[in-house]
């Protein structure tokens, strides 16, 4: 996997207008019948919006830009089927929660996700991240994240990490998790988010770790790829309906640490 997702990041590195590359113009939007390098996009609920906006989130050119409207099955994702059940996957991305509230601990909304390839434990999604209010702040203070991943003993069938704050609330933070598929003891998760202006860390400095209690085999390996906003919650509806978040340098290796 390692090359063929190589070729996909930079493909959408050139989406998102890679400095000095040989795409520099911005597609009409993120799938490849658009001149992007997303296989497909879901938006749908209301009034729910998905563009390519300027400039971008680390010194390039476009940025992909989503708002959910005030609609229960509200979603802007876009989708990359690309992995093929890969028992070890790593991701990171750009986003920016800037204009975002965070002033409920209830406002929560999925920003990427995993799916395996077939349902296990009654569970699909191998890792999810979710943007969370803190229960008090506002577009300046009070944003978090939450990481939850697969495993054979953790409650619904989830492990998860305590919410993790964004170390920048007003601007881009980086994201990035390493997940390894097994049994008891050999099935992990570790995970990186840092200010997008910082490296990111290194491979053995992660920010955090979760342990994926009895194992994550079951689910074999990761199958697909969502990034930008699904699933809100009524109060995320109520505080961020129609506000703006952003993505940008979506990268994934089955092995090597991707980094700033």
């Amino acid at each position: 996997m390692n090359a063929k997702m190589k070729v996909l990041s930079l493909a959408l590195v050139g989406m998102f207008g890679y400095v000095g590359g040989a795409i520099a113009a911005c597609p009409a939007g993120p799938t490849t019948a658009e001149g992007g390098a997303w296989t497909a996009k879901f938006v749908s609920g209301g009034s729910s919006s998905m563009s390519i906006a300027t400039p971008g989130l680390d010194g390039s050119e476009c940025k992909l830009r989503v708002s959910l409207g005030n609609n229960g099955g509200a979603q802007a994702q876009v989708m990359d089927d690309t992995p093929a059940n890969e028992p070890h996957y790593r991701a990171q991305f750009l986003f920016d929660a800037g204009a975002l509230t965070g002033a409920n601990g209830g406002s929560q909304a999925v920003i990427f996700q995993t799916n395996a390839p077939a349902v296990h434990g009654g569970l699909l999604q191998a890792v999810k991240i979710t943007f969370s209010g803190s229960g008090g702040g506002s577009t300046t203070s009070g944003k978090r994240i939450v990481i939850r991943t697969a495993c054979e003993s953790g409650a619904l069938s989830l492990c998860g990490s305590a919410p993790i704050t964004l170390p920048n609330q007003t601007g881009v933070n980086r994201i990035e998790f390493d997940l390894v598929f097994g049994a008891s003891g050999t099935g992990a998760l570790r995970y990186w988010v840092t200010d997008g202006a910082a490296s990111g860390g290194s491979d053995g400095s992660p920010s955090g770790t979760i342990t994926v209690n009895g194992g994550n085999a079951g689910w074999t390996g990761v199958d697909k790829a969502y990034m930008g906003l699904t699933a809100p919650t009524a109060v995320f509806r109520s505080l961020n309906a129609d506000t703006n978040a952003f993505f940008d340098r979506f990268d994934s290796r089955r092995q090597t640490f991707i980094g700033g």
